[in-house]
């Protein structure tokens, strides 16, 4: 699937962009696109990601955790990328 996703760290730098991302076997892989995300891809075990929150941000829909003293943020794009992030999210967490 396809988002934008920003990521803050501890010293709250930002790196943002567009982004691939996909659940399997327990991780979520954000692999970047284009923008300042870095080059590599992120594997991000479901059971490490703790403060899950879904809230809009100046009218987009948004979900936010943490993982590894980041911030990771995912804005909704409008192509059902967002419930499938929630869902697959969700349904990880909970397992």
């Amino acid at each position: 699937m396809f988002a934008y996703v920003e990521i803050i760290d501890l010293e709250e730098k930002v790196s943002y962009g567009y982004s691939n991302f996909s659940f399997s076997n327990g991780v979520l892989s954000v692999r970047p696109i284009k923008g300042m995300l870095g080059t590599s891809t992120q594997n991000i075990p479901i059971k490490e990601i703790t403060d899950v929150k879904e809230d809009t941000y100046y009218g987009w829909n948004r979900i936010s955790f943490k993982f590894a003293d980041k911030t990771y943020s995912f804005l909704y794009s409008g192509y059902g990328e967002f419930d499938y992030l929630k869902e697959h999210l969700m349904t990880e967490i909970m397992a």
